[in-house]
């Protein structure tokens, strides 16, 4: 068996850059979403994406760990988790001094990049471990209507005790705000098919209605994300 000496390396870089939320917890996530330019391999892009990781993302202060992500339409994500919000903006404050970057960003078409800080409304005390999938979700509130850090984590702690705390392949679940009236949730899973079983459970349930009744339904935005590196 061939050893794998550059997932090697990543693992090691994203150990030692850990960073204080070991103790005091992660407190912000960055997903971005794009595709590819149509004559680039998925290969490729997965080579430039490890390059940029292991140049770029790992050598940057407060970036705890990233994930390299596909779904079912052929499109592509990253998720960053990083200690603060700071973390997450300086990282991307410094991104076009490499290239590593821009020889990723060659690879995509620019137009369907699609940037969410989440500063994330309780902390990650753990990192995530052991699933294979990450549903992503935003949405705003009703026309109108409002919503506070509060409230929504109130809900969100409800549906951890009464309707997450069932299902056994869900690894985290995360709340989160990406600016004054966009919020996100986010959930690590086990497998794609889980992730989508317990999305669609939320309909039927009585306390994660209490959560589908805070938003305007025509601004949710939701994927399911499957791990790639």
């Amino acid at each position: 068996m061939l050893v794998d000496t550059a997932g090697k390396q990543d693992t090691d870089l994203a150990e030692s850059n850990k960073g204080s939320g070991t103790t005091g917890g992660f407190t912000a996530m960055g997903f971005a979403r794009y595709e590819k330019q149509a004559e680039v391999t998925g290969e490729e892009l997965i080579e430039a994406c490890l390059t940029w990781r292991r140049e770029f993302l790992y050598q940057q202060p407060g970036i705890a760990r990233h994930w390299f992500l596909g779904n079912l339409k052929g499109h592509f994500a990253d998720a960053v988790l990083a200690d603060t919000p700071e973390a997450l903006q300086q990282m991307g404050e410094k991104y076009v001094e490499y290239e590593s970057s821009h020889a990723f960003m060659a690879l995509l078409k620019p137009e369907t990049v699609r940037m969410s800080p989440n500063r994330l409304l309780s902390p990650v005390m753990q990192m995530p471990e052991n699933f294979s999938c990450i549903e992503f979700g935003s949405f705003r509130p009703r026309p109108g209507e409002s919503l506070s850090p509060e409230a929504l984590q109130d809900v969100s702690t409800r549906i951890e005790q009464l309707y997450l705390a069932r299902q056994p392949e869900l690894r985290a679940h995360l709340m989160g705000q990406v600016d004054e009236n966009t919020w996100s949730e986010i959930s690590f899973v086990q497998n794609l098919g889980a992730a989508r079983r317990i999305c669609n459970g939320y309909i039927g349930d009585p306390t994660c209605q209490e959560l589908l009744a805070l938003f305007d339904p025509a601004s949710v935005d939701l994927d399911f994300w499957f791990l790639l590196a």
